[in-house]
């Protein structure tokens, strides 16, 4: 991945990390009542119930009513270690929660963080698992827009040297990353009986380069018992040069949140002028056209006195202290975060290095890190980004392939995603045909939203989803790109109804993301 040393660094942060110290590392109309998607907590009240549960699995059931600090059941799921052999000579941490949706009977959906080096546990605890404990809550609780609601789902920390995957890493490219995975999922489909499954590979950040590989080397397989991919989501994606995704969008990013930057007349004036002279602006006005130019002007050269991207967090920092580039309209003070970091020298805890999670995980002992201070690539990453390589050809053999971009993303920008699209060639053409921003993301309005307006909202609160025209949705060919107003860097952290919309759309169970009506069952 052709990336500074500096950014490639930036990228290792998952969900909980981008609530810390950077230094470090539509109008709508009137709320209807309708309900929200199911809670994922209480559901199942014995093993009785369990649907998974067999001799080969027992050994990895968690108990639901004992995870520490969480007080109430989170239901049937399993974790542990399986091999990744015989790609690989370690094994792999997983956490499979199955789901009670009778839709998803034939589906298993992968998520993963990126990093590389990030434990997929951190989007399970602070994004879209069955519980969350967000950065400034004081304890776990129920989170109704969980994507186990929809489908069964399995995270997992990957490649080995991840989160609780012991490592060491061995992997020198993706096609190593794939090869490890696809021997890893071949033990878990054979251990909980999931052949012939459709399975979903979902992601974000670095999974950018993580899941296009790994679809790609699953669909190489022509195996639809253990490799029956038939979709693809990764948010905010690691895809193309950091010249495309973060410099040369930079400056006008800035300009489009000039109110939240805050910064002055003199200094906005001497950027604009660097991305005028650095060829940044030229290459934005030529690479993103509806339908795309061609051929498509080459990618900007980064040099010392374009780094127009470092000048602008550098001055950021001095209007707002605690600015963070995952996420531009946080604001002091940073927030208490359960995934401690401590590492690092912030964060008061570190919940997955304790010894009772870990062995209510069937894990042993683990020196456990969010993001791993463990090198995952000695010598880098030697494949070139997806968008180059295999994404296109992922694209043409799913049909059913999402792309979500958080505008409030400043280390990942839409424009950079957006230039990234309009130069790959996928199904006989040439990026998208017309502009991806025109049509709305449409998000239900549910059970809670009114109730907060009127002051008899439930106790506690964590219908946090919002609703409306929540940001853009397009597809063409098979691709469909999805923007979230209101996200940054992780799309179902801040805005959860959007990433679980979505999904709803990735599995197939709405027909457009303009479709109006409530959340399906």
């Amino acid at each position: 991945m052709r990336l500074t040393t500096a950014i490639a660094s930036l990228l290792l942060v998952g969900s909980a990390l981008s609530l810390q110290n950077p230094h470090r590392l539509a109008a709508n109309a009137r709320p209807r009542k309708a309900l929200a998607p199911r809670a994922a907590a209480g559901l199942v009240s014995s093993t009785a119930d369990y649907t998974y549960l067999t001799n080969k699995t027992a050994r990895f059931l968690v108990n639901g009513t004992g995870i520490p600090e969480v007080d109430f059941d989170v239901g049937e799921s399993y974790a542990g270690l399986l091999p990744n052999s015989p790609a690989g000579n370690s094994s792999l941490f997983f956490w499979f929660f199955p789901s009670q949706n009778t839709n998803a009977t034939d589906e298993i959906l992968v998520w993963l963080n990126g990093g590389p080096g990030c434990s997929s546990l951190d989007g399970l605890l602070q994004e879209n698992g069955p519980f969350l404990w967000q950065s400034g809550t004081y304890k776990p609780v129920p989170n109704p827009y969980s994507w186990t609601n929809l489908t069964n789902v399995v995270y997992v920390d990957q490649p080995a040297g991840t989160g609780f995957s012991p490592g060491p890493s061995t992997v020198n490219n993706e096609e190593d990353v794939a090869a490890q995975f696809k021997s890893w999922f071949k033990h878990f489909v054979d251990v909980f009986g999931l052949h012939g499954r459709k399975v979903y590979l979902t992601g974000e950040s670095y999974a950018g380069m993580y899941v296009p590989y790994i679809a790609s080397a699953m669909l190489d397989e022509k195996d639809t018992t253990y490799f029956n991919v038939k979709g693809v989501q990764i948010n905010d994606p690691s895809i193309n040069d950091d010249s495309v995704m973060i410099y040369a969008p930079a400056a006008r990013h800035l300009n489009h949140y000039t109110n939240i930057f805050a910064l002055n007349t003199t200094f906005l004036t001497h950027i604009n002028h660097l991305a005028d002279t650095c060829g940044y602006n030229a290459f934005l006005d030529a690479a993103i056209q509806y339908p795309p130019r061609s051929p498509f002007p080459p990618l900007p050269n980064i040099t010392t006195d374009c780094l127009v991207w470092d000048e602008i967090v550098e001055a950021a920092y001095n209007t707002n202290p605690c600015f963070n580039f995952y996420h531009l309209t946080d604001f002091c003070p940073y927030l208490w975060d359960v995934m401690g970091f401590p590492s690092l020298g912030f964060g008061p805890n570190n919940y997955f290095n304790r010894s009772d999670v870990q062995r209510a995980l069937h894990v042993p002992p683990t020196d456990y890190s969010v993001c791993s201070e463990t090198t995952i690539f000695a010598q880098g990453d030697g494949s070139e980004p997806s968008s180059w390589t295999v994404l296109p050809s992922v694209i043409e053999r799913t049909n059913n392939t999402l792309i979500g971009q958080g505008w409030l993303d400043f280390l990942l920008i839409l424009n950079g995603t957006l230039a990234t699209i309009q130069n790959m060639t996928w199904n006989g053409a040439q990026g998208f045909q017309t502009d991806p921003l025109a049509q709305p993301l449409f998000v239900p309005y549910h059970y809670g939203l009114s109730e907060l307006y009127d002051g008899d909202e439930p106790d506690p609160f964590n219908l946090d989803a919002g609703a409306g025209f929540l940001g853009t949705a397009h597809t063409e060919r098979g691709l469909t790109f999805s923007s979230v107003f209101g996200a940054g860097h992780e799309i179902p952290q801040y805005v959860p109804g959007a990433a679980y919309r979505q999904l709803e759309f990735l599995l197939g169970r709405i027909g457009s993301l303009q479709q109006r009506g409530g959340y399906t069952a």
